[in-house]
């Protein structure tokens, strides 16, 4: 690798971090233009370890409607991404990442706590566009939960009674 090669696989890989950077940021700060930012216009959205859903081709004006209503309803989140392991080709690129995600709402839940936690990694694609990084496809894999569910469920629960009302 020449030196100009090597400048820009490290300018790169500082941009694609951004990115991921920005998705926590983004949904922690509830900043939806910021994270509508980082994405295509149709992105694969795999959260399939923890949803169970298979992953698809997803509009993703709706996705983060979607996202900001229901995180309307959490009290606080803080999600952390580390450890970005990055691979380029050329304008593809691959991250691999560790996550933790912490999300609690108010009011009491039944029983348990009012706090969840997800632990596990992304496994991302981005492409570069005249606009910068932006992830094409984003994998979720949960390895392990902690806390109550509950917590998710509810806040669901509340955005589509609103939806309804």
């Amino acid at each position: 690798m020449n030196e100009s090669e090597r400048l820009q696989w490290l300018t790169d890989r500082a941009l694609i971090t951004d990115v991921m950077s920005a998705y926590a940021t983004g949904l922690d700060a509830r900043d939806w233009e910021l994270w509508r930012s980082i994405f295509l216009d149709e992105v694969i959205f795999d959260l399939s370890s923890w949803t169970g859903q298979a992953p698809r081709p997803l509009d993703t004006d709706r996705v983060v409607a979607g996202q900001a209503r229901i995180f309307a309803e959490l009290t606080f989140t803080q999600h952390s991404i580390t450890n970005h392991r990055i691979t380029i080709d050329g304008d593809r690129a691959r991250v691999l990442a560790h996550m933790r995600a912490e999300h609690w709402i108010d009011a009491g839940p039944p029983e348990g706590s009012d706090r969840y936690t997800m632990y596990g990694y992304y496994d991302d694609k981005l492409v570069r566009t005249d606009d910068g990084w932006k992830i094409a496809e984003m994998q979720l894999n949960v390895t392990r939960t902690e806390g109550n569910r509950w917590v998710m469920d509810e806040a669901r629960r509340r955005m589509q009674a609103k939806r309804e009302a």
